[in-house]
């Protein structure tokens, strides 16, 4: 949805989703995954959320994933309005890439999230699937991002 989502009415796409899960919503946690696509290494879509909120806002899920590391976090400020009716997960590991993200570098990054929303509303995640990364490099990113994640839950007292 996310790729396509601007060319039409993003509303309308709410729609067939939320129809889509109607049978199942409350009864399992949802989360949807909204990127731009990775075709060779390359994104499909218009790389903006903007145009796609508020109507993305009534998605019936319970969480919304966004790609943001490989998009330099552009848009970050957004999740704070997500986070006002969903949890919200952030890419931080950029798949399109083999830069292998420093656990310090990761941690920076969910710092800046937390600027934006609470931590109970907070999940991290790779941009997008890893199926297009080499397993060293994607086994190396993943050990970081954890890393990161429980670097900040300690500075939080949380762990």
């Amino acid at each position: 949805m996310s790729c396509y989502g601007h060319r039409e009415d993003p509303a309308r796409f709410v729609d067939i989703f939320n129809r889509t899960v109607a049978a199942v919503r409350g009864k399992v946690r949802l989360s949807t995954h909204l990127c731009f696509g990775n075709y060779k290494g390359h994104a499909v879509g218009m790389r903006r959320y903007e145009p796609l909120f508020p109507a993305f806002q009534q998605l019936a899920v319970d969480e919304i994933h966004l790609e943001m590391a490989s998009r330099e976090y552009a848009e970050l400020e957004i999740i704070s309005s997500i986070a006002e009716t969903h949890d919200v997960s952030v890419g931080i590991i950029d798949v399109k890439s083999y830069f292998i993200e420093p656990v310090e570098f990761l941690a920076e990054k969910i710092r800046q999230c937390l600027r934006y929303l609470p931590a109970g509303r907070l999940s991290v995640a790779p941009d997008c699937g890893l199926s297009q990364t080499a397993r060293w490099a994607a086994y190396q990113k993943l050990c970081h991002m954890v890393q990161a994640a429980h670097t900040v839950r300690r500075e939080l007292g949380l762990i």
